[in-house]
């Protein structure tokens, strides 16, 4: 009965108002109403009766009395009707680009986002995708997803399963944490591994243990040189599918996504696509670090040409920095975008963000590098098997302080606290040079980042970005490698919450998982596993928490605290209205609660039908 009064309340008093309201310059273009309109404002829930919203910007969150004064002939009156309206979600960690790759193609992953279940059903689906794209002997044939985790198996597949596929096309798929791959025969022989191979600085061949030839399992590194023989589509055609990937994303709610570690030629795609009015929502880019050389060519590139990232406050920013220099390969850009950019500034929907930096690999793929050895280590591996970093000490030091030198955001893949620990002494190094510069360096997935490390990310100014979506997807396999002790403590969210003045993200990694916003918060507030463990029942955190995560924590992220994250006066109007308030329902029952409407600077970009 409230909530009907509500409404009839609302609506009334928005009816009276257009009656005598202001002329069609002043009047809002939208005013909602009716419904629980949650701000993200703040340390607690803030709740408001009505936001009007005009020219793509919120111009009132406030009551319904003030909101009248805004409405007039032309404002369209949206009644919620009990709905939950809030700040549209922020993609705090993702690959959008990457789905281009595999948009369309089979899908190896297990249930519940995929049906394979064994290396024989991966052997099937590949054998009738040879057929189905007319694969050929001349060009490497790729499929995305599996996960030796949740394999009948419970193994890798191999050179020889897949040799049993085709002996002569060359097949490549890639493992479910993006850290690992396994080639065929022909695959290897494409890329010239073999026997006398070694293992690159950053990387493991596995090997058969009885011949010593490579079993096809490459890891981290060692996968690299595959990059070089990708298939690659077209741009045009990479533009085509990222239209639908985009439609897909917005809905879950999503109106800002990152593509986490953009090579030159998805760099160029997305310039292209926003010169062409193709992006529907904001998408901000971090460029590979491979791709620009050495530290030392890097910060040749940069200079005089002082980098500005938005929000920084920095005395000497804001030069303009040529997009074609911030890669090392070269790319053709089309004309439209040949434009000049700076690092962190938005064309229309599309910004480079910063550096993208991988120091290790995957807690999943067993090559996390982590300080004490795993409990139970990959096979083959010695009993102190710790894995290994991607990148000396030294290495790290260097890309972190050019980053910090040139006003660079730097993005960091740091799964184990090993790594965690890397980065927190480059960042310390860098920070007693340039104590001023608020950069904001983010550790990403930090997922066995300790205790005393999050202390320390909170006095350097490092934002942890969690991936809370392990405690379901992989906590059960979490609990053998590290121990349950450890694997309780991956993703430590509540812990961060407890730091005051702390800011954190939490993010799906996509394609890793899929972009599920509301089963991300479901993970960050229940922690349950595949088999109903509770991975960390003391690093739960309240769906309010998880939401600011995603929402207000995740803009100041970006630097862009001052326009997104909160319904305030003067932001943009992305917005996200969901069926129910997940701040209202049943823990358990979050990741049901559906998205009814994203909208992009006031403008729906998904509507449910």
């Amino acid at each position: 009965m409230k909530s009907w009064l509500s409404a009839v309340t609302a609506t009334t008093a928005l009816l009276l108002a257009a009656c005598s309201g202001p002329s069609a310059k002043q009047a809002a273009d939208v005013v909602y109403s009716g419904g629980d309109i949650l701000t993200m404002v703040g340390d607690q829930p803030q709740y408001v009766e009505a936001l009007a919203v005009k020219d793509g910007h919120i111009v009132l969150a406030g009551s319904l009395a003030d909101a009248s004064k805004l409405t007039g002939k032309t404002t369209t009156q949206v009644n919620l009707n009990g709905r939950t309206l809030l700040p549209g979600f922020i993609d705090a960690h993702g690959h959008i680009a990457d789905y281009t790759m595999w948009w369309g193609k089979p899908d190896l992953s297990p249930p519940p986002v995929g049906d394979t279940r064994s290396i024989e059903d991966i052997k099937a689906k590949v054998a009738k995708y040879l057929v189905d794209s007319k694969a050929t002997p001349d060009k490497l044939v790729l499929v995305n997803g599996y996960d030796d985790s949740l394999l009948a198996e419970q193994r890798h597949p191999t050179r020889a399963d897949l040799d049993q596929v085709s002996s002569t096309i060359p097949i490549l798929i890639i493992h479910a944490s993006g850290h690992l791959v396994v080639a065929n025969t022909p695959a290897l022989a494409l890329v010239k591994i073999t026997k006398d191979s070694k293992d690159p600085p950053g990387g493991h061949i596995q090997r058969d243990r009885k011949t010593g030839e490579p079993n096809g399992v490459l890891e981290e590194q060692a996968g690299y040189p595959f990059f070089a023989v990708f298939p690659q589509p077209s741009q045009s055609e990479q533009i085509e599918k990222l239209v639908e990937i985009q439609k897909w994303y917005a809905g879950f709610g999503l109106t800002t996504v990152q593509d986490g570690v953009s090579n030159p030629a998805n760099i160029a795609m997305m310039q292209t696509a926003d010169s062409q009015n193709k992006l529907i929502f904001d998408v901000v880019s971090y460029a590979m670090w491979k791709t620009l050389g050495t530290p030392a060519e890097a910060d040749a590139r940069a200079d005089n040409a002082d980098i500005h990232v938005p929000g920084a406050e920095l005395s000497n920013a804001g030069r303009q920095f040529e997009s074609a220099k911030l890669v090392r390969t070269p790319v053709t850009l089309d004309e439209p975008v040949k434009q000049r950019l700076k690092i962190g500034v938005y064309g229309e929907h599309f910004k480079i963000g910063g550096i993208k930096i991988v120091a290790d690999g995957s807690p999943q793929g067993k090559t996390a590098y982590i300080t004490h050895p795993y409990d139970v280590p990959p096979p083959g591996q010695k009993k102190d098997y710790r894995a290994y970093p991607t990148l000396q000490q030294a290495e790290l030091d260097e890309w972190v302080e050019v980053a910090y030198k040139n006003n660079v955001q730097v993005i960091t893949h740091t799964n184990g606290d090993a790594a965690v620990d890397q980065l927190l002494e480059a960042v310390g190094k860098a920070r007693a040079k340039y104590p001023e510069k608020d950069l904001r360096p983010v550790a990403i997935h930090s997922q066995l980042a300790r205790h005393d490390q999050l202390d320390a990310m909170n006095k350097l100014g490092v934002v942890p970005s969690f991936f809370t979506a392990h405690t379901f997807f992989w906590g059960d396999w979490h609990a053998q490698s590290f121990g349950k002790q450890r694997a309780y403590g991956i993703s430590p969210m509540n812990y961060a919450s407890s730091l005051p003045g702390f800011k954190f993200t939490n993010h799906n990694d996509s394609p890793i998982v899929p972009p599920d916003m509301m089963y991300l918060a479901w993970t960050a507030v229940n922690r349950q596993s595949r088999s109903g463990q509770i991975i960390g029942p003391d690093e739960r955190v309240s769906p309010y928490i998880a939401l600011k995560a995603m929402t207000d924590y995740a803009a100041y992220q970006y630097f862009e605290e001052k326009t997104k994250g909160t319904l305030e006066a003067g932001k943009l109007a992305d917005l996200v209205i969901l069926e129910a308030n997940p701040l209202k329902v049943e823990p358990m029952t979050i990741k049901d609660i559906k998205v009814l409407e994203t909208l992009k600077a006031g403008k729906s970009i998904y509507k449910a039908q």
